[in-house]
């Protein structure tokens, strides 16, 4: 009995060492993977909040201080009958018009009483070499002017033909020591200097930009900064004077010498920093929000010091249990193993998929390198070769959400079963995307690898699909990023291509694409099109465009910018003709243009707004009110002796002379200047008649300065000088009364 007892005992002992053992790796080795996966996760949580943060601050700037400048001339000194003060001046001379020279400056200063951000507006007036410095007026043509810091564009302006100009921030002038940041441009916006009708400058008060900052939010819990180009600081949440070596030179270059938004690590007024930033969307700005490394990461710390007393908590709990568990006959513990399990495999989705983005897109962690892909993916690099792609399927309109969403999950897994020779990892973006790489050996032959992922394609999702692929590559992390760069950059060029189902990097020769510097002169002509009606004008110079667009010989961004500025010249113009843009776009015109997939769509959906807009114009057209045009008529015929044109005409009656030119056609059949020239000629017959006045009385009599042109334009109509009509008429008039 008692070896029994001894044997029972040793058996015990082991199995409770054995155990013990077992509960150790247990607890310990999920406690930590655990851990290093949730703090990522956590990291990456609070790198978002930050780069979020940004963002927030960006749009805080952009959109209602930054967006407001540079609309000022479209809202300000376009044709708009409220614009009539400060659009006069840009055709007409008023230096000596005192009561116009008042307009312009009550206008002036009513703007920049309702807009909060300005310090002031400029206004230069060529015609009359007039220059408006806010509050002030300077006649250039009889006196100098005491510019102070608008010397610096108006010299630039006057001498050469730039058309726009950001300045950075300095002294008001010489008098004002308010600190402004300027936004310049030339009206119109192209054309040279001997084009010019105006220049307009838009003064930002920094001071003002300054408590804005400190409103959202305060110093204490983070900086917030605008830096320029030139890396000084321009406006700030400090609430005095910034200290003139807060940023280093070494912050200030890498903020500068990044074109796009980014995160990174300083020593900041020195303190350990996270530093983000992004630049504006209108100028060389960025906008940088700077957080003390204690405070972004002291939750980390705090979760980790918890995670660590659960741990232990945990790890001491299970060692009793594991006495208990072991006393009671060695009763499994395979039910906590399994709750273990259970939830690491419930991470394990989200795990892969951040892992696949570091891959594609460069950023993978330290720890899930090269020797972790097997471990994630089921396989390794192991001497083959890869190549990235990304995939946009075109799915039925109508199709649920969810139907979309387990539709691409399907696809994804027909993709990763692969075949022959053939492994592929793919994942599904936020917006609806595959992205993944494929992995082969070098027996592959890759055009008949390409044809067979395209049939998998096509047999799971259908026929409408872009499949773009970057170069292939000996299989490393650094070339999945690489190549799978160029496959997106190509996906970005497969919206002007949608019959390619398949398109390899190589194919859009990005290196011979060229970005003009100014847009297609075809956008000039779209609001006259649409204004005069021309649905034919209006259709070819859509074709035009997008015919260019599609020659491939422009990069992406700018055939994206020019399709955007058509949307917004279409939407400007409906606007200006009392049009509701939201109405025609089926919606806000940025968003529906977002929606299309493709340069055919974009076209389809732009002919028809623009065909919209014309065809409501051209209705217009077809109601003109009788006594206004009968208001026209009747001053024409009654002012056929004075100096008449299309202008006089127009501001008598109230209209523009190009709306006064279309509507005279319809009234009476001819043009302006036939019209009138035929009623000239007309009345001089009767004159010529009455034979009481000479050829150049009558030609003074019907509103011709000129006896020389008066004589050339009655020759082409009778085949006769007024002298020989005159001579021809009277003898008619003997024979008959002899008669």
């Amino acid at each position: 009995m008692e070896g029994s007892d001894r044997a029972g005992s040793r058996i015990f002992k082991r199995l409770l060492v054995y155990n013990l053992i077992a509960v150790l790796v247990v607890s310990l080795v999920p406690q930590f993977v655990f851990y290093r996966i949730f703090m990522g996760m956590y990291n990456e949580e609070i790198q978002g909040l930050n780069m979020q943060t940004v963002r927030q601050f960006q749009n805080a700037v952009d959109e209602p201080v930054l967006k407001e400048m540079v609309d000022f001339p479209n809202l300000h000194l376009s044709e708009l009958e409220s614009n009539e003060a400060l659009v006069y001046p840009l055709t007409h001379d008023i230096s000596r018009n005192s009561s116009a020279i008042l307009k312009v400056a009550g206008r002036i200063d009513d703007i920049k009483n309702n807009t909060q951000y300005l310090h002031s507006i400029d206004l230069y007036y060529p015609r009359g070499n007039l220059l408006f410095l806010g509050d002030r007026v300077c006649m250039l043509n009889e006196s100098e002017c005491e510019l102070g810091a608008r010397s610096e564009w108006f010299k630039s302006f006057t001498e050469t033909d730039i058309n726009i100009d950001w300045l950075e921030a300095r002294e008001a002038g010489a008098h004002d020591p308010s600190r402004i940041a300027s936004y310049v441009r030339s009206i119109p916006f192209f054309g040279s200097k001997e084009l010019r009708q105006g220049v307009v400058a838009v003064n930002l008060d920094l001071a003002e930009l300054d408590i804005m900052l400190q409103e959202l939010k305060p110093f204490a819990e983070g900086a917030l900064l605008i830096v320029d180009a030139s890396g000084s600081v321009i406006a700030h949440n400090y609430g005095s004077e910034l200290p003139p070596d807060y940023l280093t030179d070494e912050v200030r270059s890498k903020l500068t010498n990044v074109s796009e938004e980014g995160m990174f690590d300083a020593k900041v007024a020195g303190q350990a920093s996270v530093v983000s930033f992004i630049p504006s969307r209108y100028n060389d700005w960025r906008y940088v929000s700077i957080t003390s490394m204690e405070s972004a990461y002291r939750k980390s710390t705090q979760i980790r010091s918890w995670m660590l007393a659960i741990g232990a908590a945990f790890l001491g709990a299970n060692v009793i249990v594991t006495v208990w568990l072991t006393n009671r006959a060695h009763r499994p513990i395979s039910n906590k193993m399994e709750d273990l399990r259970q939830s690491l495999a419930r991470h394990m989705p989200i795990v892969r998929h951040n892992y696949m983005l570091g891959l594609l897109f460069g950023s993978a962690q330290d720890s899930q390198k090269t020797g972790d892909m097997a471990s994630m993916l089921g396989f390794g690099h192991d001497q083959r070769r890869i190549a990235s792609f990304a995939l946009r399927v075109s799915r039925p309109e109508g199709m649920e959400h969810h139907e979309a969403l387990a539709a691409d999950f399907h696809l994804i897994e027909r993709l990763e079963a692969g075949f022959a020779n053939v492994t592929i990892a793919a994942i599904r973006d936020e917006r609806s995307q595959i992205f993944g790489f494929i992995s082969f050996d070098e027996r592959n032959n890759q055009s008949d690898m390409i044809a067979g992922l395209v049939a998998l394609i096509e047999e799971t999702a259908g026929e409408k699909h872009s499949l773009c692929l970057g170069g292939f590559y000996p299989s490393s992390d650094e070339t999945i990023a690489r190549s799978f760069a160029e496959a997106d950059e190509t996906l970005e060029y497969a919206f002007v291509y949608p019959s390619n189902k398949v398109m390899f990097y190589g194919d859009i020769h990005t290196g011979q694409r060229m970005e003009p510097s100014g847009m297609p002169k075809q956008l000039d002509d779209i609001p006259a099109a649409i204004r005069t009606g021309d649905e034919k004008r209006m259709r070819g110079l859509i074709a035009e465009l997008l015919g260019e667009i599609r020659q491939g010989s422009w990069t992406i961004r700018y055939c994206r910018n020019v399709m955007l500025d058509m949307v917004l010249l279409i939407e400007k113009t409906a606007q200006q003709l009392s049009y509701q843009p939201s109405e025609l776009f089926g919606g806000e015109s940025r968003e529906q243009y977002r929606k299309l997939e493709h340069v055919d769509q974009f076209e389809e959906w732009i002919s028809s707004v623009a065909l919209s807009v014309i065809n409501r114009i051209n209705e217009r057209k077809g109601q003109i009110d009788q006594d206004f045009a009968n208001k026209i008529v009747l001053y024409v015929n009654n002012s056929i002796s004075h100096q008449l044109s299309l202008v006089s005409v127009a501001e008598h009656v109230g209209v523009s002379p190009t709306y006064l030119s279309k509507i005279f056609k319809h009234i009476t059949g001819s043009n302006f200047n036939e019209y009138v020239t035929g009623l000239r000629l007309e009345r001089a017959e009767e004159l010529l008649r009455e034979k009481k006045l000479s050829v150049q009385e009558i030609s003074y009599r019907v509103g011709y300065q000129s006896t020389h042109h008066f004589i050339r334009l009655f020759k082409e109509k009778h085949g006769l000088t007024p002298k020989l009509y005159q001579k021809t008429y009277a003898d008619e008039g003997t024979d008959q009364g002899e008669a």
